[in-house]
């Protein structure tokens, strides 16, 4: 009897753990189906991601965290979606909880900076961008980081911190024309905020007069300028820079004799200030070319280019005289060395060739030619590229369903 119970009793374990197992098969069974699931959603997601299906995709995606709500995978990549979709809030969220789950996901933390500073959140913008750029970033998540940033920094005022954060894009990218533009607006800006700063601290300051001349002079306000340039002169007569200026405004803009006479006392009396001037040579040579004064000319030319040999308008305006004089070996030395400073230049392209033919090298002379042509139709065809683009901006703006930031 005792043997029959006992046998009982190993049956019902044997019974109970034959539930179990059965059970956990069924557990683990639906688990892989739910994977599954998940991999195939994934997957799906994945593929409407590539053709810019975003609503799929999101949609998608969405399901994968209905079965996995921890997975910071599908999340990142929600959030990329909505960012793309430029949902900056959902974006927010979906990336702040990849980061929150695996705090590697240094991709995702980029974009949830970028969203946050679309959002005008700034300061947490900007904690999770400087962030995530301590963090090993490829080449377009590093781009996509210091642009969000040096945004978020411009829309702060905050133009220093702003600009160091721009400048390894402008030395990667040199060809960039948005990093190119955001470079000059910063710089425009921190000039304009230094600029007030100096109003504030001394508003009758040599400095404040400086600046008023240089805008004025941009404005083509030339006798403006000019009195701007002297009030900055008797507040400081040392000032370098500023007799070179009034000289060049009366040289450019009043081709009288007395225009001569005051440029030229400009460009000797910066000379007193500064011998070292290369520009006020230069200038000083053209005054005295346009009066005939040959030696004159000829001896300030060669102090220009004493003083600063990469001055190529100087080694040109020599080059003519010395071709003037009859002197073509010393003239063509002075164009070659012009181009290998210039080689963009096509008036020294074209006063080469003239030189090579008058020595009887026909085939230099020719070479030259192509080279001027080659210029002059690149020169061409950036006018052209110029005037569609004025017309375009012309034009009535109409709506358009493109991704600006594509």
């Amino acid at each position: 009897m005792r043997r029959h119970r006992q046998q009982v009793r190993r049956l019902t374990i044997w019974a109970g753990r034959i539930g179990v197992a059965f059970c956990m098969g069924g557990a683990l069974s639906a688990q892989q189906a739910g994977r599954n699931e998940a991999a195939r959603q994934f997957a799906e997601a994945a593929a409407a991601t590539a053709r810019r299906d975003f609503a799929r995709a999101e949609e998608q995606y969405r399901k994968v965290i209905e079965l996995d709500p921890r997975s910071s995978e599908a999340l990142n990549n929600l959030g990329m979606v909505y960012y793309l979709e430029h949902k900056y809030p959902q974006a927010e969220e979906a990336l702040a909880r990849a980061v929150k789950f695996d705090p590697s996901l240094t991709n995702a933390r980029v974009l949830l900076g970028a969203s946050l500073w679309r959002e005008g959140k700034l300061d947490r913008a900007i904690a999770e961008l400087e962030r995530a750029l301590k963090a090993p970033l490829s080449d377009s998540a590093e781009k996509t980081a210091r642009t969000a940033l040096h945004s978020a920094l411009f829309a702060q005022e905050n133009y220093a911190r702003a600009l160091e954060v721009l400048k390894p894009l402008v030395d990667k990218y040199p060809q960039d024309v948005d990093v190119e533009y955001s470079l000059g607006q910063t710089y425009l800006q921190l000039a304009a905020q230094n600029f007030r700063k100096i109003a504030l601290t001394d508003p009758e300051s040599y400095r404040i007069h400086q600046i008023l001349g240089e805008s004025l002079a941009k404005q083509g306000r030339y006798r403006d300028a000019i009195l701007e340039y002297k009030l900055a002169l008797a507040r400081r007569p040392d000032l370098a820079g500023i007799h070179y200026q009034i000289g060049l405004l009366y040289w450019v803009n009043e081709p009288s004799r007395e225009g001569e006479d005051a440029a030229l006392h400009e460009f000797e009396e910066e000379l007193k200030i500064n011998p070292y001037h290369a520009w006020s040579e230069y200038r000083l040579g053209q005054v005295c070319r346009k009066r005939k004064e040959a030696l004159e000319a000829d001896a300030h030319f060669r102090r220009a280019i004493a003083l600063d040999n990469t001055l190529a308008p100087a080694r040109l305006a020599l080059a003519s005289e010395l071709e003037a004089q009859g002197n073509l070996e010393e003239a063509e030395k002075q164009f070659e060395a012009a181009e290998r400073l210039e080689p963009d230049n096509s008036a020294v392209h074209f006063r080469l060739a003239q030189i090579y033919k008058q020595c009887g090298d026909q085939a230099s002379a020719n070479e030259e030619m192509r080279k001027f042509d080659e210029i002059k139709g690149r020169r061409r065809e950036a006018q052209r590229d110029l005037e569609k683009v004025l017309r375009l901006v012309a034009e009535p703006k109409v709506d358009t369903l493109e991704d600006p930031e594509q």
